[in-house]
């Protein structure tokens, strides 16, 4: 499937939009289950959907050395992100959460200049910088309260998760080059689904379950782990992993707007400084270079 580079701009900042509902989904999912159960149930419910698709993406195109590549990718997405994320929201707002997934744009565009070759500007650097200081002053600043039990923990783990899903886009960028969109996206849901069955057998079933909690749930297994996944995985067989990622500074954006309006949330005054200058430092590294004059 063909599509000009405007519709997949227009697809990628549904993805990313969906994206940062989801941590305002988790937050609801967490009420009535517990982490292992979440992970298990957003990948499964994905799992199933790519399983009725199997006629559209068996075969795979394997060749000899690719399990490695594919092994790192279901590690990466969703075995360490997920695990990461979900114990973040556990102990951190949804609100820091999205600032610190701020940093998933500008760590991909530098693994991506450092492992694929694609470019780095000094521009790019600059805005590496800002945004690092502003994430780490939303983290150091954060007070614990009923949303945030542990915030400084929390945070520390959403950015183990921005790790985990900037080596995922390193290595889909590169599995895309054979592997269809649809195939990789399928990989990481079973895989995943296969990694978390032991943890959850072991626990029990949730006491008392609120509709809110399945509707999370439901939105985390389908919106993000099917629709979602679905097309950042297409765009990035499209266009290169750096501007790929660069979409993602509509996760914080779109994950405060919603914490303030669904969860109530609040950022303390030097909290909100500390996310101006994170999001400075993103739209420093987006703006496009001038081109040079021609002679």
């Amino acid at each position: 499937m063909k599509l000009s580079k405007p519709v997949l701009y227009v697809m990628l900042v549904g993805t990313f939009i969906m994206w940062g509902a989801g941590m305002i989904a988790l937050k609801f999912a967490l009420v009535s289950f517990t982490i292992s159960q979440v992970l298990f149930a957003r990948v499964s419910m994905a799992a199933a959907l790519y399983l009725l698709l199997t006629p559209k993406w068996w075969p795979l195109p394997y060749q000899k050395g690719d399990w490695k590549y594919l092994g790192a990718l279901v590690l990466f997405e969703p075995c360490l992100l997920f695990l990461f994320e979900t114990t973040a929201i556990a102990n951190t707002s949804a609100s820091q959460g999205g600032v610190i997934a701020a940093c998933f744009p500008l760590c991909t565009a530098f693994v991506a200049w450092l492992l694929l070759g694609e470019k780095l500007t000094r521009k790019t650097v600059l805005g590496m910088g800002l945004a690092v200081v502003g994430v780490a002053g939303v983290s150091l600043l954060a007070e614990s309260s009923e949303a945030a039990p542990n915030p400084l923990f929390g945070n520390l783990c959403m950015f183990g998760a921005v790790l985990s899903s900037t080596g995922y886009a390193v290595c889909a960028r590169y599995i895309t080059r054979r592997y269809s969109f649809l195939a990789v996206s399928a990989i990481q849901a079973i895989g995943g689904t296969l990694a978390f069955l032991p943890v959850v057998l072991t626990g029990g079933f949730p006491a008392e379950v609120q509709t809110s909690a399945v509707a999370g749930l439901v939105y985390l297994g389908i919106g993000v782990g099917f629709v979602a996944y679905m097309s950042f995985n297409f765009a990035l067989e499209r266009i290169e992993a750096g501007i790929v990622a660069l979409f993602g500074n509509l996760i914080p954006i779109s994950t405060l707007v919603l914490a303030f309006f669904i969860l109530g949330e609040r950022l303390t005054s030097m909290q909100t400084a500390c996310v101006g200058l994170a999001l400075a430092g993103l739209l420093v590294a987006a703006y496009p270079e001038k081109s040079p004059r021609p002679e």
